[in-house]
């Protein structure tokens, strides 16, 4: 039988199941055995809230299958919270399913995209079209420009060496030397990353681990969002400024949306609220105003309402030729 109202029904078992955990937690009955109640509740917030939303909501095909992996680690993040330090053994084992779940979800999004790819059927932008097929399989916009955007990240860093540069369009990273920066940056983290890892396993392997791995992580991020900026350009084409800012920052800005172009004389033009900054380094020296707010798309999924955004292309004077139908009156430089 397929319930009416299958959301709200989830709702209500699951706060349920929740509620019945956090009391057994407070009752005589966890202080009498507390490690085999610890393992009960933990199975209940982590195991059956999860069975429970597959069989509200991803059997009867109400949401995507894989909408149930940010669900677990949600319960996760719930049990680790409501549970004591010294029972959560159980927990402990079941956060060795994260790093499989995220390798299964990458997976997919990596195979999804390729299939249609080879198709023809997406975008040639591979953050495009790993956010496509990622919120094609969540169900949700932002968790898919969430997972997309890992993706897209790692792929990057270890598949862009591989492709040449466009010869269209405008890039933001030559003028401050940022591939020369980057590259002193990257020299930096792996001997710094050397001496932590080396200096922390003194106290404990496993937080010298920790540590090496988030420096692994943002070498990697680095090379990935230097990939970015090298070969997802800003077009100007269609009556329409396509705004692609490496991993960092996406919006599309029809012409008629433009009420003026100028160039920036004081930092007081750009540096206020709903102002996105697309230089690095070195201050911008365009400022595109709009005429109506948009929502422009950054890491992760994180999103802004902007108002203008002010630039520092490399190529500046090519850059204000190519605006230059869009606004009136434009600035000269």
């Amino acid at each position: 039988m397929t319930l009416r109202y299958p959301r709200t029904s989830f709702a209500a078992t699951a706060l349920t199941v929740a509620t019945i955990c956090v009391a057994l937690l407070h009752s005589p009955a966890f202080r009498i055995n507390p490690d085999v109640a610890a393992w009960g509740v933990t199975f209940d917030l982590t195991i059956t809230i999860p069975l429970l939303y597959y069989a509200f909501l991803v059997r009867p095909r109400h949401v995507a299958p894989l909408t149930i992996i940010p669900l677990f680690v949600v319960c996760m993040a719930v049990a680790a919270r409501v549970i004591p330090h010294p029972q959560q053994s159980f927990l402990h084992d079941l956060r060795f399913l994260g790093a499989p779940l995220e390798v299964v979800v990458i997976a997919l999004v990596v195979r999804r995209a390729a299939a249609l790819r080879r198709a023809g059927l997406q975008s040639d932008d591979a953050l495009t079209r790993f956010r496509t097929v990622a919120t094609q399989l969540t169900g949700n916009a932002r968790v898919g420009d969430a997972v997309g955007f890992e993706v897209a990240t790692i792929w990057y860093a270890f598949f862009g060496w591989r492709k040449e540069e466009p010869r269209d369009g405008f890039t933001f990273h030559r003028r401050s030397e940022w591939p020369s920066i980057l590259a002193c940056i990257i020299v930096l983290l792996v001997a710094e990353s050397i001496a932590l890892h080396l200096f922390v396993m003194r106290w404990s392997m496993t937080a010298a681990w920790v540590v090496t791995f988030f420096d692994v992580y943002g070498i990697v991020w680095l090379a990935g969002d230097y990939q970015a900026l090298r070969l997802r350009r800003t077009m100007i084409e269609n009556d329409a400024l396509v705004l692609r800012y490496g991993i960092r920052w996406d919006v599309n800005v029809d012409f008629s949306n433009i009420a003026s172009v100028e160039t920036v004389r004081s930092e007081s033009q750009w540096k206020r609220k709903g102002v996105l900054k697309v230089a690095i380094l070195d201050e911008p020296r365009l400022l595109v105003t709009l005429r109506e707010p948009m929502v422009a798309h950054g890491l992760a999924g994180i999103t802004k309402t902007i108002s203008a955004i002010a630039l520092l292309p490399d190529d500046v004077d090519a850059f204000e030729a190519a605006l230059r139908p869009a606004a009136s009156p434009l600035a000269t430089i």
